[in-house]
This record gives structure tokens, C-alpha cells and sequence, in this order.
């Protein structure tokens, strides 16, 4: 993930380089067409002057230290005094040559009478642009130091404050009760983000306070049909007057309103994050066995599921949360196939197979953790497939759907063994 201060620092530090590197261009275009006219309107007045003064057509050889000049009538030889530097050069030549050391800029060009030859000695113009391009280096050196101090700099300000919104931001603790974020920014935007951050605090705090009040009167709802139940049980009992298959109704009634009371507690401890039961170790077939029996009376069992242990699993578990994800899981299977299911004990994990159509792309995402509705935004009816997430998070077990298709579905259950 990229740093924002990183890549403010380069975008500064890139808008100078380029601002330099056209700055350092233009000066030195501008100071070579700038020699360039001096050298040629020196050159054009010199020429003017030698070829206003020359004592007539004739031949013309004149040389010192810094200038030679000729001129050649037309058809003429070449003189034998002719200055070494016009040796071998075409008509119409313009360029500079290095002659001993020195540098000369010479121009040959045809005249009314001749051609005429002209070099002058500029040396020290290019002694002087060599010190003009070490001056101009060092400048651009000054200004790279500076481009770099500066960048870093103005990123830091820049990024500083968004740092220091971030580091509040992480630093608030989630609870009921969370403190709100300062507003002493004096960026507009920085501000406005940290007053729709609180706003949004406000009313994240408000719907925690509904939430809590409904799991209130969700526990008080259900918990008292549970206990109405478990009281007529008890007074049937006391009368004695049920039979034998009454009785073993009434214990199995019984069983189911202990079991709906074990699993109301537990999903309101899931929703509130509360803690469970205290952790037993469990055998996971014999946890499979009371799944299979409770939902006896509602499904045909018998010829349709089969159970296969390699070993004896064990596992370190709360009891209701684990009966609860092994009783959803193959009441799932049972429902949505009329065909054979397999459940398979392995040591660490659990199988549950079917042979039905296959789970849906959003009920794979539910159980992937990827979202908690339904397509069309319904609530998840029954326990759910996100309570069964909530279940294998509460217990630190993996699930995975190995395989879901037309050929059925394979659910896989990582257990943590005991």
C-alpha cells in the first residue's frame, strides 16, 4: 500500500526537476544564440572593414595572434603565406576550429572580387561559457538540494495532519460509550471529515443502544414462552395420570423445550459477544447421534443418512454452540435434498455431504463471511446461514465449502481438537 506523503514528496519534488530542467534549457539555448549574433555581427562589421580599406583587388593575407584574414581574387592561386588555419576549407565554410590549443571560429565566403577568409580567435568566449556552465551546474545542484528539502518539507505538512486524523482515528476504543474526535483543524476538509466522523460515531452509538434493547426484550420475549412450557410440563407431571407413551412424549417435549431454552441463551451470548459455557472435551460422534435424534421426529433419517468415523474425535467445545452448528448443518442437507447425505469423522474436521442442487453464489459468499444478507436484502431467515458463521467464529473453526454444484455439496468443518 502506497504512502499519500510518498507520493505527494515525488509529485513535488518531480513538478521541480521539470521546472529546472526547462529553466536550464532555455538559458542555454538563449545564451548560445546570444554568442552566436554577438560572433556574427563582429564578424559581418570586420569583414566590412577590411574589404573598405584593402588597398585594392589584389590579394589580401593579414595575420596576428587572435584574427587572420585573406582575401583571394578571383582566379588567383593560393599564396604560399596563406595562415595554416584557411588550409583545405570550402567556399562558403562557417564553423570552429581548434588550432594549438585555441579555439577560432572561421568563416570562408565568396565576395564581388574573391573569397573572402576570416578566423578569429574565441577562446576566451568558450573560457567563459565553460565557467558558465560549471556556475549554472552548481545552481542546478543548489536547487536540487533545495528541491529535495523542500519536498520533503511540504509532504510532511501536508501529510501531518491527515497522520495525525488517522492516529485518532485508530486510536478510539470500541465500546458503548466512544470518545469523540477533536475539531481543531484548520484545513476545511480535514475538519469536515472529522465532524462527519463523529456524526457517524453518534449515530453508531444510537443503533448499539437499540440493538441492546431489543436483545433485552428478544431475551425476555423468549425466555418466558420457554419457561410457561417447562412449568406445564412440570404440572403434568405432578398429576401422574399419562401414560407410558405419554410419558415418553412428555420427556421428549421436554428434551426439546431444555434444548430451545440452551439455544436461546446461546444465541443472545453470540449477539451480545458474551461469554459461553465453559469448554468440555466432546466426542463429535456422539454429538452426532443427539443432532440426528432431535431432528428424528421431523425428518426420515434412517435411509437417508450415514455416518462414517475413521477415529474417535474429540474436541474442546462449548456443547450447545457445537449441537447447534452439527443440528443446522444436516437439517440444511435434509432439507434441500431428498437423497442420500453423508457425514464423515476425521480427525480434525467433519463432513457433511449431500446430493442436492448446490448452494447458491450468495449463500457461498454468506459462509465465506463476504456479506450477511440475502440477495434481494431480506433478512436471513431461521438460525441462518450467518448465525452458522457466528457459530464456527464463536468456536475458532474453519469452514469451508469444498464443493458445491449440481452433483451436491460438501461442507468441511476444521476443528481444533482437545
Amino acid at each position: 500500500m502506497k504512502s499519500i506523503g510518498r507520493r505527494i514528496y515525488r509529485a513535488i519534488l518531480a513538478i521541480s526537476l521539470s521546472s529546472m530542467a526547462v529553466m536550464v534549457a532555455t538559458v542555454l539555448i538563449v545564451n548560445e544564440d546570444l554568442e552566436d549574433t554577438m560572433l556574427q555581427v563582429e564578424f559581418t562589421e570586420e569583414r566590412d572593414v577590411f574589404l573598405q580599406h584593402r588597398p585594392g583587388p589584389d590579394l589580401l593575407v593579414w595575420e596576428t595572434a587572435n584574427l587572420a584574414v585573406a582575401h583571394i581574387p578571383q582566379g588567383a592561386a593560393m599564396p604560399s603565406n596563406m595562415p595554416a588555419i584557411f588550409s583545405n576549407l570550402p567556399a562558403n565554410f562557417s564553423g570552429e576550429l581548434e588550432r594549438d590549443g585555441k579555439t577560432f571560429l572561421v568563416r570562408v565566403e565568396p565576395s564581388p572580387t574573391g573569397v573572402f577568409y576570416i578566423a578569429k580567435n574565441i577562446t576566451h568566449f568558450e573560457d567563459r561559457e565553460s565557467l558558465f556552465q560549471i556556475a549554472l551546474a552548481v545552481v542546478v545542484l543548489l536547487i536540487l538540494g533545495l528541491s529535495l528539502v523542500l519536498a520533503a518539507l511540504s509532504s510532511r505538512r501536508i501529510v501531518n495532519p491527515l497522520r495525525r486524523l488517522s492516529d485518532q482515528i485508530s486510536d478510539i476504543p470500541v465500546g458503548a460509550s466512544m470518545p469523540r474526535i477533536p475539531l481543531d483543524y484548520q484545513d476545511s476538509e480535514l475538519h469536515t471529515i472529522a465532524l462527519t466522523f463523529n456524526r457517524f460515531l453518534d449515530e453508531l452509538e444510537s443503533f448499539v443502544k437499540r440493538e441492546q434493547s431489543l436483545l433485552n426484550l428478544a431475551s425476555h420475549e423468549l425466555r418466558t414462552p420457554i419457561a410457561v412450557v417447562s412449568g406445564a410440563l412440570d404440572v403434568l407431571e405432578q398429576r401422574r395420570q399419562l401414560n407410558e407413551n405419554d410419558q415418553a412424549t412428555l420427556a421428549r417435549i421436554r428434551r426439546a423445550c431444555s434444548e430451545m431454552g440452551a439455544n436461546v441463551d446461546m444465541l443472545l451470548k453470540l449477539a451480545r459477544r458474551e461469554p459461553g459455557e465453559e469448554k468440555q472435551p466432546l466426542a463429535l460422534a456422539q454429538l452426532v447421534e443427539q443432532a440426528l435424534e432431535d431432528l428424528e421426529a421431523s425428518q426420515d433419517m434412517h435411509a437417508r443418512v450415514t455416518v462414517s468415523s475413521r477415529q474417535s474425535a474429540t474436541v474442546l467445545a462449548e456443547p450447545t454452540i457445537v449441537r447447534m452448528l452439527l443440528r443446522n448443518l444436516i437439517q440444511n442437507a435434509l432439507q434441500h435434498t431428498t437423497r442420500g447425505i453423508q457425514i464423515r469423522l476425521r480427525p480434525g474436521s467433519i463432513e457433511i455431504a449431500d446430493e442436492g442442487p448446490g448452494m447458491s453464489a450468495g449463500q457461498q459468499a454468506i459462509l465465506a463471511g463476504q456479506k450477511r444478507m440475502n440477495q434481494d436484502g431480506a433478512p436471513l431467515s431461521g438460525l441462518g446461514l450467518y448465525i452458522v458463521t457466528l457459530m464456527c467464529e464463536r468456536l475458532k473453526w474453519r469452514l469451508e465449502v469444498v464443493r458445491s454444484g449440481s452433483r451436491g455439496t460438501v461442507i468441511r468443518l476444521h476443528t481444533a481438537p482437545a
